[in-house]
């Protein structure tokens, strides 16, 4: 308010909530927005390296020095009164959105949605509610009955409503809020469904399941099954947005080009810091900053599909979230597991206490104090495969020192 509602003056609002998979449906929205012609501004989190990330004005992220000025301009306003991170975060984003306006600014909630920072917004387009599970139940509640209201809490009048996959709980408290506001609902598998043709290497999508009609695209650019339905809820988020102007070319174009660091990425080590004895060419690297149990869910699958080679797994993991639960997936497809302490400010667990989880659950486990150690114990002593990083998004400010320039 003190700051003159700058969230007012943003058009064209996409909110997105939902426990996993927010960043990628961004991604691809706005891959298939620009590919439109379209500019778009994003306020993501967290932040991989820096947090100028979370601030993204038309596909830059923003400057040290506009920042500075607008987090200034929010504490004076503010004057000293209790404020948390997010908030004066956020304030500071629809500050720098009102001031360097685009056609579409998308806004990822950052825990929750009925209580979030981003919810002061009062007029989306559209709503996205992805995958909702288990996590941060010291704020969100302790099952999906609970957290799928705080959830639907994004929901708004007049705002239709993209749904993702869900259990059967979660989808009866959706369109409970929903019904209250009196909003269209576009369910998966109910309302619109999306498919990967294996033989034929392309995804089919259905906007809308009562007349079966098919649209055929490439497969897209983000790697794992996950992003094949990630991809359908923001295809049908951008039929919804562009009605009669929509255009399958900007979608193909979208899917090929859409790129989001840190979600099953495959990285390329820097060789000079490491042996030269490695045959890197005998080795794949992967990073994925998944930390609950659907995202270990979706990763495992995946990497099962992929069985050929062996998989190892270097592994860190804040205090907050439940490694047993995350670890339980790929139990049966790791062939050895390194357990590393995340260097961050945010509370973490200690490599001994993760090996010490993953002993018990039989895994073949040792410690190694930094990442770069842990790729060493690996490709030094064992026969070539594929490594995996993951456990938390925090690891990647470590892992970003490793790559190749």
């Amino acid at each position: 308010y003190k700051l003159g509602n700058p969230q007012k003056k943003i058009k064209n609002i996409i909110h997105i909530a939902g426990t996993n998979g927010k960043g990628s449906v961004l991604a691809f929205l706005k891959s298939f927005i620009q590919a439109s012609g379209f500019t778009v501004n994003t306020y993501t989190s967290p932040h991989l390296i820096n947090f100028n990330e979370r601030i993204n004005l038309n596909d830059q992220n923003i400057s040290n020095e506009f920042l500075e000025v607008l987090l200034d301009m929010c504490n004076k306003k503010n004057d000293g009164k209790p404020i948390t991170f997010f908030e004066i975060t956020t304030a500071a984003a629809f500050l720098a959105f009102k001031i360097k306006p685009a056609d579409f600014t998308i806004l990822e909630t950052g825990l929750g949605g009925r209580l979030d920072a981003t919810n002061i917004i009062k007029k989306p387009i559209i709503t996205i509610i992805n995958e909702i599970s288990i996590d941060h139940k010291n704020f969100l509640g302790s099952n999906i009955k609970q957290i799928a209201k705080e959830k639907a809490g994004i929901i708004k009048k007049n705002s239709p409503v993209v749904i993702g996959k869900q259990t059967k709980k979660a989808i009866e408290i959706i369109k409970k809020v929903a019904s209250k506001f009196k909003v269209k609902t576009f369910f998966y598998k109910k309302d619109w469904f999306i498919k990967k043709n294996e033989k034929k290497n392309h995804i089919i999508f259905f906007n809308n399941l009562k007349n079966n009609k098919k649209e055929k695209y490439p497969q897209p650019n983000l790697m794992g099954e996950h992003q094949i339905i990630n991809a359908g809820i923001a295809l049908k988020a951008f039929n919804l947005i562009m009605k009669k102007k929509f255009n399958k070319n900007f979608v193909k174009k979208g899917l090929k080009t859409v790129k989001w660091t840190g979600r099953l990425q495959k990285i390329y080590l820097n060789k000079e810091l490491f042996s030269k004895k490695i045959n890197h060419k005998k080795w794949e690297f992967w990073f994925d900053g998944g930390h609950n149990k659907s995202a270990s869910r979706a990763l495992a699958k995946t990497f099962k599909k992929w069985n050929v080679k062996k998989l190892y797994l270097i592994f860190g993991m804040l205090n907050s979230k439940n490694p047993k639960n995350f670890l339980n997936y790929f139990k049966e497809i790791t062939t050895k597991l390194i357990t590393v302490a995340i260097k961050s400010d945010s509370p973490y667990y200690t490599n001994k206490k993760l090996y010490e989880i993953a002993k018990l659950n039989e895994f073949n486990v040792e410690t190694a104090q930094t990442i770069a150690h842990a790729l060493n114990k690996i490709l030094l002593n064992e026969s070539p495969g594929r490594i995996l990083i993951c456990g938390s998004f925090y690891m990647y400010k470590e892992v970003s020192k490793l790559l190749k320039k």
